[in-house]
């Protein structure tokens, strides 16, 4: 079972990436012209959540939801929690949002994901100031029963990919995922599946941004066995968001 663990349902404000986007339906069009049986939906920049969840609705793909929420925004909290029932992640963008995934403001959604077993995905990107890998692996060293899943592997740079895989073997973080998306080196990705486990690398394509053909391209250039490439493809997102393969 294949399952794209990161694609953003919407268009995009104008100042983000053109306004890009596609019409809801088209996700269901692009996963089955892939053979991808579902994905993890997140909003974009625009945060509606609610229009993701009547997608869902209505979709002809299992979908699992990660609304995305912004710390500095008290009624974000509440809306986890009113939304709980349908919700299976939380997404954290610090660049868009600019506000750190360490500042104080991020603790209640934290220690909510933490009391709910959600794992949180958060965007790392190469602003270091505001979205650093090492940021995020700070959240993780402090919350070690939550599941992250940093996004780009850590920052969508070589050397961001490999300062990422590195602090997770350093400080022993087995609650940490990467995410492909963002990632053409597949050799980076090779060195996290050998650092780190199969187990621990979540195949995703930023779609509608990234097609998942591309990424489904750099899974494919790994030197796995056939067990190690489901995990990638689908099995660690499923037993993330607590459903059996």
């Amino acid at each position: 079972m294949i399952i794209d663990g990161h694609i953003h349902a919407g268009f995009w404000s104008p100042g983000n990436f053109l306004g890009r986007g596609v019409p809801y339906e088209e996700i269901d069009a692009c996963l089955e012209d892939c053979g991808i049986e579902g994905g993890v939906l997140t909003s974009t920049d625009l945060k509606r959540n609610d229009e993701v969840m009547g997608f869902i609705a209505r979709a002809h793909k299992r979908y699992w939801f990660f609304p995305w929420v912004n710390p500095a925004v008290p009624g974000d909290l509440d809306y986890l929690k009113s939304r709980r029932e349908s919700i299976d992640g939380i997404k954290l963008h610090p660049s868009v949002d600019r506000i750190r995934i360490t500042d104080p403001a991020a603790e209640p959604i934290l220690d909510y994901a933490e009391a709910e077993g959600l794992p949180v995905m958060v965007h790392c990107g190469r602003w270091q100031e505001m979205s650093s890998y090492k940021l995020a692996l700070q959240a993780a060293r402090a919350r070690p029963a939550a599941a992250f899943i940093l996004s780009h592997m850590g920052g969508d740079t070589p050397e961001l990919e490999m300062g990422t895989i590195e602090g997770i073997v350093r400080d022993g973080l087995d609650n940490v995922f990467l995410g492909t998306e963002g990632v053409r080196e597949y050799w980076a990705v090779q060195k996290a599946v050998d650092a780190l486990g199969a187990d621990r690398v979540i195949f995703g394509s930023d779609f509608p941004l990234g097609h998942p053909r591309m990424y489904m391209g750099v899974i494919d250039a790994l030197k796995v066995d056939d067990g190690d490439r489901a995990l990638i493809l689908g099995g660690n997102i499923l037993r993330l968001v607590g459903e059996e393969r």
